[in-house]
């Protein structure tokens, strides 16, 4: 089972959708026997099952929102998709199935509904905001989203869905700032004994030419020792001779 997660602020706009031919593919359901364009409620908590319109739930989520305007895209909307190779669930297995994934996801107690479309996926849509004005923040969503469709493909005997790979959570400006400190102390710690190794290395090289495994050791020219010269008597115009002057 494949999820496919959205956000956004306006429920009419995504009621027309989900009842709507769509676009990318049709939107068809079984209703008495017949096939009609469109989606059929099949799930939920707002009571609405059968309805062949939005307009119902989608009063609901708005007068839950109207108690707290602030908060940004308070819709949430998910796609639950069985793969090619699952059979096909029944309403009630569907309706079910969405029960339990509002329970593991959080959003149980706020208003939602679910839309069938075809045989193989159903649209769950969620006012994050309830009647009382609490807020389903919907953290860590996608990760959640797919921990619950594995335990759907457990329940309903699916086929296993790949799964995306997880992003790295971004981690705080804090914690970068001591790790770039960590790695800027062990490089001058390591510039430190590197610049240790090559005087060493120097020294090394002058008490051993043939290098650190020669026997014989640098032999260093004796040192000259300035020798003095004899004295010799200087005649300089300004010495005094004796005589007086």
């Amino acid at each position: 089972m494949i999820a496919n997660i959205t956000r956004g602020a306006n429920p009419g706009n995504i009621g027309a959708y989900l009842h709507g031919p769509g676009t990318a593919n049709e939107h068809t359901f079984e209703h008495h026997g017949k096939t009609h364009v469109g989606g059929v409620v099949m799930g939920g908590n707002l009571h609405l099952n059968g309805d062949l319109i939005p307009d119902f739930w989608v009063k609901e989520m708005r007068a839950a929102m109207r108690t707290r305007p602030e908060i940004t895209n308070p819709i949430w909307q998910v796609s639950l998709r069985n793969t090619a190779n699952d059979r096909t669930l029944s309403n009630a297995e569907w309706s079910d199935a969405g029960q339990t994934f509002a329970e593991q996801m959080g959003f149980a107690d706020h208003p939602w509904t679910m839309v069938r479309h075809g045989e193989d996926h159903v649209h769950l849509v969620v006012s994050r905001i309830n009647d009382l004005g609490e807020v389903w923040h919907g953290r860590h969503d996608r990760r959640n989203a797919q921990r619950a469709c594995t335990a759907l493909e457990e329940e309903y005997d699916l086929e296993a869905a790949p799964r995306r790979r997880q992003h790295t959570v971004k981690q705080t400006a804090k914690v970068e700032r001591e790790q770039f400190r960590k790695k800027e102390a062990d490089l001058a710690d390591l510039r430190e004994k590197s610049d240790e190794a090559r005087k060493m290395y120097e020294r090394i090289q002058l008490m051993f030419p043939g290098g650190p495994g020669s026997s014989k050791p640098r032999i260093y020219p004796p040192q000259q020792t300035p020798v003095a010269e004899p004295y010799r008597p200087t005649r300089d115009r300004g010495q005094d001779r004796g005589f007086e002057r």
